[in-house]
């Protein structure tokens, strides 16, 4: 873990450095859906809006919200919040990139710490710049979500206290 976490500050510093002169931020809004995989699952529909600082040409961090409304299983509306850090390959029209999101989600119906909690994606997807600024992008990876529900639990892998679901997103980028 330690090492991740070097790797990943020398990769943010590292581009920092080379960051362009004129720093733009960026507004996104993109809907999309999560199919919950494994033993417990939860599917969600959500909507989300985001916030990006352009670090570099290729780079961006930021922030985001939404709302996801899930199959019912566990708690119905859903609050997630989180950072972004994302990675653009190249700066041409369509340019593949990765993203990775790291927050914690709020159900209105539980208590903070009764239902869901800490959040972790990884996606990987592709901008398609239709006019300078603007675009469409289109991601998909993969969604871990804790919740409470295994907390009595006893499970042997850390990652297997959490809901996992396949995370399809379409938005558009201005």
């Amino acid at each position: 873990m330690k090492k991740l976490v070097v790797l990943f500050s020398i990769m943010l510093i590292s581009i920092t450095i080379s960051a362009q002169k004129e720093r733009v931020f960026e507004k996104s809004a993109e809907v999309g859906y999560a199919l919950g995989v494994g033993d417990i699952r939860s599917s969600v529909f959500n909507a989300a809006f985001n916030y990006d600082f352009r670090l570099s040409k290729l780079a961006t961090v930021g922030a985001g919200t939404g709302i996801g409304i899930t199959d019912g299983e566990y708690e119905k509306y859903l609050i997630p919040l989180y950072a972004r850090f994302k990675l653009n390959f190249t700066e041409k029209k369509i340019s593949p990139y990765f993203l990775m999101n790291v927050g914690y989600t709020f159900s209105p119906g539980t208590k903070m710490g009764e239902g869901y909690g800490v959040s972790y994606a990884a996606y990987f997807g592709s901008d398609f710049n239709i006019f300078k600024g603007y675009g469409l992008y289109f991601q998909t990876g993969f969604l871990y979500q804790k919740h409470d529900v295994f907390n009595d639990l006893d499970y042997n892998e850390y990652l297997n206290k959490f809901l996992r679901g396949w995370d399809i997103r379409i938005g558009f980028r201005f």
